[in-house]
């Protein structure tokens, strides 16, 4: 099931390699707003969430920090559903850093979900450090977003916040938003299907 591509992968596409620390403290943030902080504490290897939370603002954490990381929160065992609120809590704490001049853009008349995708993978490497984005029109109010070369994919709560985050994004634009996850088939690809009204 294709659509007309509006964003191509990059090309090369290298492997992720670090993560924004200012996204792993909105994360971390996230946890705690929502009363998980300790439960993750007590999963998560001290050297990786040492390494996290001592780190400044804007700096790039390895991607095996990361992932020990989003494992430790898949070991929480919260539905899809917790992991995309908690995603869009993210979101809420990190979106000047993700989206820059686009929150301003948000705001202007006639401004739709289609006027996002083609900047998605400038503002997945404001976050990430390799990896790659595609979005696809497949419907008129409906884009599938193909992420790749990313290894944190192998986490359950990594992809539902990454379904939150797709859904604030485009809720700034749309009154609502339905995301849902699509499997590609490897466990470091990805793909979203959502639609708006």
């Amino acid at each position: 099931m294709r659509g007309e591509v509006i964003l191509r992968f990059p090309e090369p596409i290298p492997a992720l390699r670090h993560v924004r620390s200012t996204l792993m403290h909105g994360g971390i943030a996230s946890l705690r707003a929502a009363g998980l902080y300790d439960a993750y504490v007590a999963a998560v290897p001290t050297e990786a969430r040492v390494a996290i939370e001592t780190s400044f603002a804007g700096t790039w954490i390895p991607v095996e920090t990361a992932l020990a990381h989003y494992l430790a929160i898949d070991a929480l065992g919260l539905s899809q559903e917790s992991a995309a609120r908690l995603g869009r809590g993210t979101f809420d704490r990190t979106k000047g850093m993700l989206l820059g001049t686009a929150i301003g853009l948000a705001k202007t008349a006639g401004v739709t979900p289609w006027s996002f995708v083609p900047h998605l993978q400038r503002f997945w490497l404001r976050g990430l450090d390799g990896g790659g984005v595609q979005g696809l029109r497949v419907g008129p109010k409906e884009a599938r977003l193909e992420v790749v070369a990313c290894t944190l994919l192998r986490s359950q709560y990594f992809r539902g916040a990454l379904r939150g985050i797709v859904t604030s994004l485009f809720e700034l634009v749309s009154q609502k938003v339905y995301v849902h996850e699509e499997a590609l088939g490897a466990e470091t690809t990805f793909a979203l299907r959502a639609q708006w009204v």
